[in-house]
């Protein structure tokens, strides 16, 4: 008796999620706090305010750039909100985009890089084997078979995202990404076609200034 209502309360919860990444960061994700020696894998604070923010804020924006600060779990949340997006929906490609394609693919033992943690997010979720449909992991890739969706890992610019028809791009560290420009160039035609496009990076300048100008509003229409 016990174990089916616990069974039905994870399943009434994963419908839930399905509808609502609040209600899957809530019940359904653990992220890693590299700082943490007693207790590095931990639930992600989705009950944080800026977080619920940022979650209404992607959902109904097709294009954010963000600047953070350490430990504010940015790239963890929407490197998550990818991942929710591939499970739930079918026919997703969503690129998680780094400087270098290293720090792209990362490492998911520690949660680190971008596929990284997504491969982390997945490897601690409860109940992945009964709730997630097939799912198969390479070092770049991850697809969700059942949905026809895929999560890859990739370098700067934007030649990667010309070449495929894109739902989604998270670019972490832009600023520092020398070809950050091209990037969001290539990904225009994914975000007017429904996509959306998310930038998170600390201040910086090696971009040339580009990200600044999408904080100070300068971005032309067409750049």
């Amino acid at each position: 008796m016990f174990l089916s209502l616990a069974t039905e309360r994870i399943r009434a919860r994963w419908i839930l999620a399905e509808y609502d990444p609040i209600a899957f960061l809530r019940y359904f994700v653990y992220s890693c706090d590299q700082h943490d020696k007693e207790q590095p894998c931990k639930p992600f604070p989705w009950y944080l305010d800026y977080i619920q923010y940022l979650v209404r804020l992607w959902q109904h924006n097709p294009k954010l750039s963000v600047l953070k600060s350490r430990q504010m779990l940015l790239t963890w949340l929407f490197v998550i909100l990818a991942t929710w997006e591939g499970i739930f929906h079918d026919g997703r490609l969503i690129m998680l985009q780094s400087k270098r394609e290293a720090d792209a693919i990362g490492d998911e033992n520690s949660g680190d890089g971008l596929l990284g943690r997504a491969k982390y997010v997945l490897n601690h979720m409860p109940c992945k084997e009964a709730l997630v449909g097939g799912c198969v992991v390479t070092e770049k890739k991850i697809k969700f078979t059942d949905r026809g969706s895929t999560l890859q890992a990739i370098p700067q610019g934007g030649h990667v995202i010309r070449t495929h028809t894109v739902s989604g791009v998270v670019s972490d560290e832009a600023a520092l990404q020398e070809e950050c420009r091209d990037a969001h160039a290539a990904a225009m035609p994914c975000i007017r076609g429904g996509g959306w496009y998310v930038s998170i990076t600390t201040p910086s300048y090696e971009d040339q200034g580009f990200t600044r100008s999408l904080h100070e509003d300068t971005l032309s229409e067409t750049g």
